[in-house]
């Protein structure tokens, strides 16, 4: 028998399961507790870019992340004032849900400065387009990764790997992203719902 919760819980609870991204090899991994026969184990799935999910931007948290070895957030919405460092492990990074329907609704998180950098850019571009777009929520479309390199104080180089994504479009916002609800492998997504005349629209995530 099969069950399923969060990664990161040690029993039943309602945190939403993770998708991990790596800056070293640029893979996305959702990551799944499963309870085999009472044991609890940890599920790891790569998927592959492109992929398509609505990123729930008016709810983005940014603060300070740290693994020690369970994860630790301290964090604000956009606008509220910058809380202090709680601990030299803790690193500043971000957090934030998104969902389609074959991975359901997932958190997001990173402390590397590159990936932070690049969620940035794709909040200025929601920022830029919310106004127009009345209740609805972006699709961000990921198209794969792209290589960065740092040069260090003392010369030498680092090379990370951040997402290639864009806000592709925006779609009414579907109720699995107000859900505190465990979305498992088993259980479809629900659909989004019907798109008034003359909206901007890209849902076909959802189909």
């Amino acid at each position: 028998m099969y069950e399923y919760q969060s990664a990161g819980n040690g029993g039943g609870g309602d945190r939403t399961p993770i998708l991990k991204f790596s800056a070293k090899d640029g893979s996305f991994v959702c990551a799944d507790r499963v309870n085999i026969d009472g044991a609890w184990q940890t599920q790891e799935r790569e998927i592959d870019a492109p992929f398509k999910a609505v990123f729930d931007m008016a709810e983005v948290e940014m603060g300070w992340i740290a693994f020690n070895p369970a994860p630790d957030f301290v964090m604000v919405k956009s606008g509220e004032q910058r809380p202090e460092k709680p601990t030299d492990d803790h690193k500043w990074g971000f957090r934030i849900r998104l969902a389609n329907k074959d991975i359901g609704v997932r958190e997001l998180s990173s402390s590397s400065k590159n990936v932070y950098t690049r969620m940035i850019s794709l909040f200025q571009a929601y920022e830029a387009g919310k106004a127009s777009n009345p209740g609805k929520v972006p699709v961000v479309e990921v198209t794969g990764t792209e290589r960065v390199v740092q040069t260090l104080s003392d010369g030498k180089t680092q090379t990370w790997r951040v997402p290639a994504w864009t806000l592709s479009g925006w779609t009414d916002r579907p109720d699995m992203l107000d859900s505190v609800t465990e979305t498992t492998p088993d259980v479809p997504a629900p659909t989004a719902p019907a798109t008034p005349a003359g909206s901007v629209q890209d849902d076909d995530i959802f189909k």
